[in-house]
This record gives C-alpha cells, sequence and structure tokens, in this order.
C-alpha cells in the first residue's frame, strides 16, 4: 500500500539495530555517558565546542553538552552511549543543552529539524527537545521536531509516543526564585504543565494564537526591563486556551526510509573517541555503520520495487519530491533519492529502482 512499510521489514531492521547497540545498563567510563559521537554527516556542517572556533563534523567526532551544532546543505548523524540517535537536517541549529551521567539528554533547537530514534530509558532517563515555544519528551519513540521560519514548531511521532507542551524559553534566564515570586512568571512556568502525549502517527503543534503569544512572551522577556503589563496580556491569552492541538497523520515513505537509516553503532566504540582515537573510531564507525545501511538500503529497494510507480507524477506524488540525478558518464535520471548512506544513493525513477555509488554521482537538483 502507498506510503506504508511492511510490518516484516520494520521488525528486522528493528532486529538490526538492535544488533549494533548495547543496552542501556551497560556502564561505560564517565567520558563517554557524558558524549555524543558523530556516525555520519554529508555537506556542509559544523561544530562550535564553547572557547574553540567552528569546525567541520566529521566522523568519530565527539560532542558534549554546550556545544552547538549547525548545518547548512548537510545533515549530522550522532547517537548517545544508549544507542539513541538523532539526525539533524539541513539547514538547522542544534545546541547540546543538557548531557549528563544521570541520563538527562535536552537538544535545544532555534530553527530547522532533527529526527530522532530513542532506546527506551531506564528508571530516572530523560531526553527531550526544546525549542523557543514547545518542548517535547520521550521515552522509547522515532520522532522528528521542526521549527519554521515563522518560528512555529511541530513534533511527528513515527513510532512510540511524545509528551509535547508550550514552552517559554527565555524563562531560562530567571531563577527558580525570581519565578516564583512573580505571579506573571510563575503562569507562564506552568504552561509546560498543560502536556499532551502524542501516539503513534500523530503531529502536535502549539495552536497558532497561543504559540503567538508565546513568542510574544519572548521577545518582551529577552527585554532588559519586561513590561509586566504585556507579560500579564500573554497570560490571560493562553490561560484558557488548549494550548497543543493534535492529529493523525499517514507517515509518508520518505520518512519512514529516513528513520529506517537512522542507525546506530556500538556504543563500544565510543570509548575510542572519547580516549582521543578518533581516526580509530572513525575506521570501525564506517565499516559497521556502512553494513548496516547497506542492508537498509537492499530492503528499501525491495519495498520500492513493489510500489510500482511508472510515472514522474506517480513518483513526485508517493515522495513528495522530484530531482534530477546526473551522473559522470552523462547519464541522466528523474526521480527521487529516497535512501542515501555514505557510499550509495538509492533513486526511483519511472525505469525502476536503482542503487549508485556516490563516486559515479556527478550532481543532482530538485525538480520539486
Amino acid at each position: 500500500m502507498k506510503g506504508k512499510i511492511a510490518p516484516t521489514i520494520l521488525t528486522g531492521l528493528m532486529m538490526i539495530s538492535a544488533g549494533l547497540v548495547v543496552s542501556c545498563g551497560q556502564k561505560g567510563s564517565e567520558a563517554a555517558n557524558t558524549s555524543m559521537m558523530i556516525v555520519y554527516t554529508t555537506g556542509d556542517a559544523f561544530i562550535l565546542s564553547e572557547g574553540k572556533s567552528e569546525a567541520p563534523a566529521k566522523v568519530g567526532m565527539v560532542v558534549r553538552e554546550k556545544d552547538v551544532i549547525r548545518t547548512e546543505s548537510g545533515t549530522i548523524d550522532l547517537q548517545t552511549r544508549s544507542g539513541s540517535a538523532v539526525r539533524v537536517r539541513e539547514m538547522t541549529r542544534v545546541t547540546i543543552a543538557t548531557l549528563n551521567g544521570k541520563g538527562d539528554t535536552k537538544l535545544s533547537m532555534n530553527h530547522g529539524g532533527i529526527l530522532a530514534s530513542v532506546k527506551k530509558a531506564g528508571q530516572g532517563e530523560n531526553f527531550s527537545v526544546t525549542t523557543p515555544t514547545a518542548i517535547a519528551g520521550v521515552r522509547g519513540t522515532t520522532f522528528s521536531v521542526d521549527v519554521g521560519e515563522d518560528q512555529r514548531s511541530s513534533v511527528r511521532v513515527i513510532e512510540g509516543k511524545v509528551a509535547m507542551a508550550p514552552r517559554v524559553a527565555a524563562l531560562d534566564k530567571f531563577t527558580e526564585a525570581q519565578i516564583q515570586a512573580d505571579p506573571n512568571l510563575q503562569k507562564l512556568s506552568q504552561l509546560s504543565q498543560k502536556e499532551v502525549i502524542l501516539e503513534d502517527k500523530t503531529q502536535g503543534q502549539i495552536d497558532q494564537k497561543v504559540e503567538t503569544q508565546l513568542i510574544a512572551a519572548n521577545v518582551a522577556l529577552e527585554s532588559s526591563q519586561p513590561a509586566p503589563a504585556k507579560i500579564a496580556a500573554v497570560v490571560a491569552e493562553t490561560s484558557m486556551a488548549k494550548p497543543v492541538e493534535s492529529q493523525k497523520i499517514e507517515v509518508s515513505t520518505r520518512e519512514m526510509i529516513d528513520a529506517r537509516t537512522l542507525v546506530a553503532v556500538d556504543a563500544s566504540i565510543m570509548e575510542k573517541a572519547v580516549s582521543g582515537r578518533q581516526e580509530e573510531a572513525a575506521k570501525e564507525i564506517a565499516t559497521k555503520r556502512e553494513a548496516a545501511t547497506e542492508a537498509v538500503l537492499s530492503q528499501v529497494m525491495d519495498d520500492a520495487s513493489k510500489a510500482k510507480l511508472n510515472s514522474e507524477k506517480e513518483i513526485q506524488q508517493h515522495y513528495n519530491k522530484l530531482e534530477l540525478i546526473v551522473l559522470k558518464n552523462g547519464e541522466k535520471l528523474r526521480g527521487a533519492v529516497i535512501a542515501q548512506t555514505g557510499n550509495s544513493i538509492v533513486v526511483h525513477s519511472p525505469e525502476g529502482v536503482k542503487k549508485i555509488q556516490r563516486s559515479d554521482l556527478d550532481y543532482q537538483e530538485p525538480l520539486f
């Protein structure tokens, strides 16, 4: 069926991923438990560490709390020691806000998009993603978070559950004592308690009127002298509203394939990376990740072939994109790049499904 992935394929891929990661309970060094490691990167993508200049992202590179990830035309895949994986998409800025040995991982995103596959958390472990107007907290799920140019935040749950709630990011500049001393700040802080649980195949967004007020609250609180009347108006506007709207969605083929190629490697490799043996770690990552993703690509190709898409229009509708792929030998394909790894891409065109080595690729450009 269009846009669906066979359960047997998805189960098989989950088994592949399970075989590549260690259990959350396995102990490791403190350095590895408070780090994330880059396992894949493409295009223009950068890491900014505190006190250092911005550096191009590389496989095997370790990122830690307070580091900033910035992508332009590229993407970055990272993983935690427990096996949770995150893909930072193009044109995105993410800060590793919290990453500690207690199992707390918080990513703060100003704009752009991420895809995350979070391993089931143990007692006391928390994984969350924050935006200027929302917070998404999870315990074992695959989901995406996007912040548009208009600052609107949305969460799409592919599998599992996500708790989504409104948030006023500028409250972070105040201490708990300051918040408790101001009734309006207290009420803004309490908005985060109005969470909605998003189930499988559900999208959540902050109500547009509420989000407008949350953005206004952020602007007001960032002022050196916040106007109490303006803050009170925001509180009044949001206090009676249902802040999070949710609706069932059909997870697209493109989203499912994207999630399936987000694989992690054995966390023992992180021990080598954090100890300074990043080149050795990078080689192991390349070998193990490529083997896993090539298996995924084979299943993606089998599944795509069954869709029987015979025209560019059908391909565009199915994958919500159409591209021109030009090879170095002059061959041109019009279709959709439906999956990719470090060495290969898979193209679905009216002529069929084809795997192409990156070394044979000249360029690709969107037609839609």
